[in-house]
């Protein structure tokens, strides 16, 4: 991996003292994100455009003049498409798993079944001769039930099968459907994720499943999150609202860039600003971009607020950019860091009323890492 991204985006909070990189539980005392350097930079780049509101949706463009490169990476959906990422249940591979290097587990896992196979654990292996970006809430269908992935993560190139951490999204089933899991090509609406990545609790995306479910009356006899994406009632809703946004936010970035790239976007629901999703360059933004709005939009649907206008109005009032951008670059919190040398590190700050979690992918023996996604939600 190179050391020379252009502009290194540099999670500098990893690197205050030597002690930093190799902490891997909360340090004693809040800390932000430092101004300087490297994701200093980069964050002071962005720029929060005029929002897109519609019924009780808003998102806010992220744009910025800065960049990195990211074509040596490959997405969770181009990898299974080629047929070089392979994900199985434990139990399907002959090599054997190494465990995490800290030993720990998820709290609130789920019981193990016959077999070998793990509610909260898969197999994955990446054949591909490139890094493989994983984000939390992707959606991976197939085994003996659908899951979502755990946790932002970076799968070396060419690895040994490796342990993934995944929570189910498909309460009532546990029986084999096929040899392995295909990519759903979705990413669960943020609740799920918040579920998953910050509380990691399984009863609460089990929760959040039926709720949704039953916001769009679209329950299964086997509570699977895949049934209600791909139903008639979501389907319609949540289309018909992807392309009015769709039209209105290339029209509006092409009228307010201005020699900038859109690398990601924040979103407020009913008012509220709840969520955002930042990435280095357009690029890698872009592949994830029409998953990230139809799960914003499962989100606003999930928090409707009884007869509302349909898509296309907008709502009486919304955050301000300037607000929108402090709750983007707001950071102060208690900082954890996972390091895996060669592969990521993720660093997540838990402040009052939110989490961020930011993943940077890290070469063999480097210290500078390129930040590859940026996430920050409120809690509810």
């Amino acid at each position: 991996m190179k050391k020379d991204w252009g502009i290194a985006i540099t999670l500098l909070a990893l690197l205050v003292s030597p002690m930093a990189a190799r902490t891997l539980g909360p340090r004693p005392k809040p800390a932000p994100l430092p101004k300087e350097g490297g994701v200093g930079e980069f964050r002071a780049s962005w720029r929060v455009l005029e929002p897109i509101t519609r019924r009780n949706l808003t998102i806010y463009p992220v744009v910025t003049s800065l960049g990195a490169d990211t074509s040596g990476f490959i997405t969770l959906d181009e990898g299974v498409a080629s047929g070089q990422v392979r994900i199985l249940e434990r139990g399907q591979v002959e090599s054997p798993l190494v465990r995490p290097r800290d030993g720990r587990r998820w709290p609130e896992q789920a019981p193990q079944y016959q077999g070998g196979a793990s509610v909260n654990e898969l197999v994955l292996v990446n054949d591909s001769s490139k890094p493989l970006v994983l984000l939390a809430g992707e959606v991976v269908s197939g085994g003996k039930q659908n899951r979502i992935i755990g946790a932002d993560v970076v799968v070396p190139p060419k690895s040994e099968p490796m342990p993934l951490t995944v929570f189910c999204v498909e309460h009532g089933r546990w029986s084999a459907e096929g040899g392995g899991f295909g990519s759903a090509k979705a990413i669960a609406h943020p609740q799920i994720r918040m579920e998953a990545q910050a509380n990691k609790s399984q009863q609460g995306v089990w929760n959040s499943v039926a709720r949704v479910a039953g916001v769009m009356a679209a329950e299964s006899s086997t509570q699977d999150y895949t049934h209600v994406l791909a139903s008639p009632q979501a389907q319609s809703r949540v289309e018909a609202a992807a392309k009015s946004i769709e039209g209105d936010y290339e029209r509006e970035l092409r009228e307010q860039m201005r020699g900038r790239s859109a690398v990601g976007v924040i979103v407020a629901i009913n008012g509220a600003l709840v969520w955002s999703d930042v990435f280095p360059n357009a690029e890698l933004f872009r592949k994830y971009w029409p998953k990230l709005l139809r799960s914003y939009i499962m989100e606003a649907e999930s928090r409707g607020q009884g007869d509302e206008p349909p898509w296309g109005h907008k709502l009486a009032s919304v955050p301000t950019t300037k607000q929108a951008e402090t709750f983007l670059l707001e950071d102060h919190g208690r900082v954890s860091i996972k390091l895996e040398p060669a592969a990521y590190r993720r660093t997540e700050i838990a402040g009052g009323n939110y989490q961020v979690v930011a993943l940077e992918a890290v070469g063999k023996g480097e210290e500078v890492g390129l930040m590859l996604h940026y996430n920050k939600m409120a809690r509810s």
